[in-house]
């Protein structure tokens, strides 16, 4: 009986993967004519995740990438992985509509009803409606915010001048919190005197590395296996946090308290009035009262999604941008200069901006040489011509970020070394645009981008004048620890002295 049994379930598994393979042909016909290492059949090359951790596994994906050239191909299990590298290749994927599409894995992730993560239909119509929240009109009206809380992360740094060395990473991300938190639905952190701070910044920490550890992790991406193991159930217990954070959030902003708080913390002034500064929240409440696909799990996974997408990677960019200026005392040092002159009052209104250009140029080189996103991925919904090759339809293309960053054949021979010349508007003008991918891309670039380049000037500016950075680690030395965004492992470790505010001679 047994015996029977087990024939009879041979048979239908056989069945089953003949069928399988036989509604795919296109696919694999396609996939073969592209170049790739060798795979195991049925698992393809899962096995290169095998005895690798967050601090591993990114040097040997990029070790294997230098050595294969691409387009590549590559299969976890039934999943076709494409890597393209190629900027030009680049362009034509994500500025395609056929590529809008995030990645398989990146539902591991969640905020599935939220703009980040949301399918291409939803995507585009909560696109449409949110774009206005993310205007120069309107980013440009939280200003105030960031000089505020840039000016408070500044006073909480001076107990620390002249101590030796910390991790910048901690400071920067309570920065980033308080003026999301403003911003998004005007709760000002450091007047509630809450935790929430500290508990978000632990929860989100933790559930970066879950998530990223089932990604890389093949044999975890079946819900049945992840389900039985200890990562899956400390990944919903913070979800549940995450959950419980947002709704009380929405339940503080209907209370007196909040109103107080929103009538003080969100107003800007002109030359002629006073206006209210249009939160990222009354958006959302806006949109789910007009429309009928808009509900509240919807508003909540977008705020969600600000909240999380947007502090962890300012923060890392906030943190890699002075660590390295600590690294290079004579590019600190210029950029100093060049903020006393173009920006020598306390406050730094949105015209100053504009003038401080090599400002610019370090935190871009920064982004390139130490990307806060090393790896991104799309799904190809449609056949599409890239080079000598056709991507097929249900192909997963894998962008690497950090590999085009430090690509010798866009940037030099000193691709690896940090150099703000690398953003001359003559360096910039001989590259091709999409060798430099900060923020992703194409169609379906981040809609932060303004929002996160104000907030980075302002806050280094005040920074780098009021404080001099020196750090005992080197560019070589760095251990990246491969998360949902890339971290250093050994800590943005610098050291920071007290400057006498006086130009140089």
């Amino acid at each position: 009986m047994l015996t029977v049994l087990l024939v009879v379930m041979g048979i239908l598994v056989c069945t089953w993967y003949y069928f399988f393979r036989r509604s795919r042909r296109r696919l694999y016909e396609l996939a073969a004519k592209i170049p790739g290492p060798f795979d195991w059949p049925l698992i393809g090359s899962i096995h290169i995740g095998i005895g690798r951790g967050p601090t591993t596994i990114l040097p040997y994906f990029l070790q294997f990438l230098h050595v294969v050239p691409t387009p590549m191909r590559a299969w976890f299990g039934p999943l076709l992985i494409v890597v393209i590298d190629n900027p030009e290749h680049l362009a034509v994927i994500l500025n395609s509509q056929d590529c809008v599409k995030r990645s398989y894995v990146y539902r591991f992730l969640g905020f599935e009803k939220g703009l980040f993560n949301a399918p291409p239909d939803v995507w585009r119509k909560q696109r449409k409606l949110l774009n206005p929240s993310f205007s120069n009109a309107v980013v440009k009206r939280f200003v105030p915010t960031f000089n505020a809380k840039a000016d408070k992360l500044a006073e909480s740094l001076l107990a620390l001048a002249g101590t030796g060395q910390f991790n910048m990473v901690e400071k920067a991300g309570e920065y980033t919190v308080s003026t999301t938190m403003v911003n998004s639905i005007g709760l000002d952190l450091d007047e509630d005197n809450s935790d929430y701070k500290k508990r978000y910044l632990e929860n989100a920490d933790k559930m970066q590395t879950l998530k990223f550890t089932r990604i890389y992790k093949a044999w975890l991406h079946p819900d049945f296996i992840y389900k039985l193991t200890p990562s899956y159930r400390e990944e919903m217990k913070r979800v549940q946090m995450f959950q419980e954070m947002s709704r009380k959030t929405l339940e503080l902003r209907k209370a007196d308290r909040l109103k107080k708080s929103i009538q003080k913390c969100n107003i800007y002034r002109d030359e002629d009035n006073v206006r209210h500064v249009p939160l990222f929240i009354d958006r959302l409440e806006a949109i789910a009262s007009e429309s009928d696909f808009f509900d509240e799990e919807c508003i909540i996974e977008n705020l969600d999604t600000v909240i999380f997408a947007s502090n962890d990677t300012s923060a890392c960019a906030i943190s890699t941008a002075l660590l390295l200026l600590a690294m290079h005392p004579d590019v600190q040092e210029r950029l100093y200069q060049e903020v006393i002159d173009a920006a020598p009052n306390d406050y730094i209104d949105y015209e100053d901006l504009a003038k401080l250009v090599y400002l610019e140029m370090v935190i871009k080189e920064s982004m390139r040489i130490l990307p806060v996103v090393p790896v991104f991925a799309r799904e190809c919904e449609k056949e599409i011509q890239v080079g000598q090759y056709t991507i097929p339809a249900g192909a997963q293309i894998m962008i690497p970020t950090i590999k085009v960053h430090w690509d010798r054949k866009i940037w030099g021979d000193r691709s690896e070394e940090f150099d703000p010349e690398n953003f001359s508007p003559e360096n910039c003008a001989k590259r091709h645009p999409f060798a430099f991918l900060p923020f992703t891309g194409g169609v379906r670039s981040c809609t932060g981008a303004k929002y996160a380049y104000i907030s980075l000037k302002i806050v280094l500016a005040k920074l780098v004048k009021r404080y001099r950075l020196s750090t005992e680690l080197r560019l070589v030395d760095l251990k990246f620890h491969a998360s949902i965004v890339m971290r250093i492992g050994n800590g943005y470790m610098i050291s920071i002295e007290r400057r006498d505010g006086k130009k140089a001679s």
